[in-house]
């Protein structure tokens, strides 16, 4: 064998050794790394070791369907939200879904009693369907604590998410219904202390469909009043 062919053979060999060496300093690098993370999260799934990461992981829901549409009362989160509000906090729309006369407006009289807020237009007016059951809870998904609170006067109801904005709470009055059904004052179920909740099998409120709201939607008098900020009126250029 010729020193040129020695040469070439040696010089392969080295690279060889160079290439596998490379080889096992990645793998032996990467092993390392994976028994390391392995290491740490085992202990912070044993509480061991704190997360560095603070928040939770939320895995988008799949498609869901369900034939519940009744929207569960709030739950507690700090602030009592799971009992009843004062209702001189509730607004109130009531509509007479049948034929008889003044029907809405003597059941809006016992609540406003009861310290209930009336809205500020058409609040006791007819509906303009007719309504064959007793009692319809109808509101949006800021007056779910409102639509409970009230719901309470009533021994029948059903309660009714739609998409509208703001906390009125619509009360469709039924061919079933009569004023003087409603709940007395000193019923049990009127206690300020008992907890809300559905009288029903229940969703969470964010996987309730929500039907379309009234076209029209009256004035809550307690919403709070939106001023717009003053625009500033830029100062003149100064006089040459």
């Amino acid at each position: 064998m010729s020193s040129r062919s020695r040469s070439l053979r040696t010089r392969r060999e080295v690279v060889r050794r160079h290439r596998r060496e490379r080889q096992f300093l990645v793998f032996g690098l990467l092993v390392g790394l994976l028994a390391t993370v392995t290491v740490i999260a085992y202990a912070i799934y044993q509480g061991r070791v704190n997360s560095p990461i603070t928040y939770a992981f939320v895995t988008p829901p799949p498609d869901f369907e369900s034939s519940i549409k009744w929207p569960c009362a709030p739950l507690n989160e700090g602030n009592d939200e799971n009992f009843p509000m004062e209702p001189s906090q509730v607004t109130v729309r009531v509509l007479n879904g049948t034929d008889k006369q003044g029907l809405a407006g003597s059941t809006l009289e016992v609540l406003m009693g009861r310290g209930y807020v009336p809205a500020a237009s058409g609040a006791a007016t007819n509906w303009n369907r007719t309504y064959s059951e007793y009692a319809r809870i109808q509101f949006g998904e800021e007056g779910l604590r409102q639509a409970y609170t009230v719901a309470a006067n009533f021994p029948e109801y059903v309660m009714v998410l739609d998409n509208r904005e703001g906390a009125v709470i619509d009360i469709i009055l039924g061919e079933l219904f009569e004023t003087n059904q409603i709940r007395p004052q000193y019923a049990p179920e009127l206690d300020p202390g008992v907890e809300l909740s559905a009288p029903v099998q229940c969703l969470p409120i964010d996987l309730v469909p929500r039907e379309p709201a009234p076209r029209i939607i009256p004035v809550d008098p307690l919403a709070p009043i939106v001023t717009p900020s003053p625009s500033v009126t830029p100062s003149p250029p100064p006089a040459a």
